[in-house]
């Protein structure tokens, strides 16, 4: 969720509702202190391998029978068509692939993540929600998972084209704030995915919960003023919509979906977003639940991880390249 001046005083109120309501044992959990690694990945290279780091490196073996390209799919959802990219990797494949999923209203889209993650070999679809950024339809936070569900049937369909060079059995998700909040309630209902990553994600129903005990009046500026990128859809509108099925978006209670499943959450020690307390109730739930292999790495950082981007591309292209592959 993109901080906007016209959001602040929403923010504030969010902050300080979620910080009054997270549970004690959550702010005691373990996270994992950063440090330097290497994500080095092999490819292929003449008669042998390489080491390559998809992060700072161009792959110098280029397939020129199939090198990586970039197609603009048309996909649907419910008769409106989203725009959408598809980065896919070096080589005629299948390949693994991502599904990136963008936050609220999606300022901080993660291509440099996408590119990095194409040169370890990944496949990477991303796209624009219907009534997001020129996608047609209208937008909202139910329409959100549908079109979640959409792009994922779509990558299943196209995995029999060639030029698409998809393994339909190596999909993944990975999302940031309310994308991160959409990987993890998709990956919670569809469980055929082999890896789900969270990126500073929203808990919409432990953050907006606590928000409707106060009765806000949703028609006050603050609240009914549309967020830019999105059609006709603000702050007031995504906590109606939040409110209609609380129980299905209050993530931390419903985290036992991934016993046995590879799940990351990259979280940021200095985000005013989505706090900290948050993020460390969602990893001790999936921790609880017993997630595998599990992950969850506390950067210094805002909520768009605007100053160690490099760091953050190089943790996530790492622990995917080891899991999701």
């Amino acid at each position: 969720m993109t901080i906007h001046s016209r959001s602040q005083p929403v923010l504030a109120l969010i902050a300080v509702a979620l910080i009054c309501s997270a549970l004690i044992t959550a702010a005691n959990a373990p996270a994992e202190v950063s440090t330097e690694v290497n994500a080095s990945v092999g490819v292929n290279a003449g008669s042998g391998t390489r080491s390559l780091d998809p992060v700072t490196q161009d792959n110098p073996e280029t397939d020129r029978e199939a090198p990586p390209g970039l197609i603009a799919p048309q996909i649907f959802s419910q008769g409106a068509q989203m725009n959408a990219l598809l980065y896919t990797a070096n080589g005629p494949g299948p390949h693994p692939t991502v599904l990136l999923l963008h936050g609220f209203p999606g300022n901080e889209k993660n291509l440099d993540l996408a590119q990095a993650l194409r040169r370890a070999g990944f496949n990477v679809l991303f796209f624009h929600y219907r009534g997001a950024w020129g996608s047609d339809g209208d937008y909202s936070l139910p329409g959100v998972l549908d079109d979640i569900v959409t792009a994922l049937r779509f990558l299943q369909e196209k995995s029999a084209d060639p030029e698409f060079r998809i393994d339909p059995a190596r999909i993944s998700l990975a999302g940031h704030s309310l994308g991160g909040f959409g990987a993890l309630a998709t990956g919670i209902e569809h469980r055929d995915m082999i890896c789900t990553v969270a990126l500073a994600p929203a808990d919409l129903g432990a953050s907006i919960g606590p928000l409707l005990a106060g009765r806000p009046d949703l028609s006050a500026p603050q609240y009914a003023a549309p967020m830019p990128g999105l059609k006709n859809y603000g702050y007031g509108s995504l906590i109606a919509d939040t409110a209609k099925d609380l129980k299905r978006y209050t993530l931390n209670a419903r985290m036992a979906a991934f016993k046995d499943r590879a799940l990351l959450i990259v979280s940021a020690d200095q985000d005013e977003a989505v706090p900290l307390e948050i993020n460390l109730a969602l990893a001790e739930a999936a921790r609880a639940a017993g997630a595998a292999p599990f992950e969850h790495l506390v950067l210094d950082a805002d909520h768009s991880f605007s100053w160690n981007r490099v760091e953050f591309t190089r943790r996530i292209v790492q622990w995917m390249t080891e899991h999701c592959r």
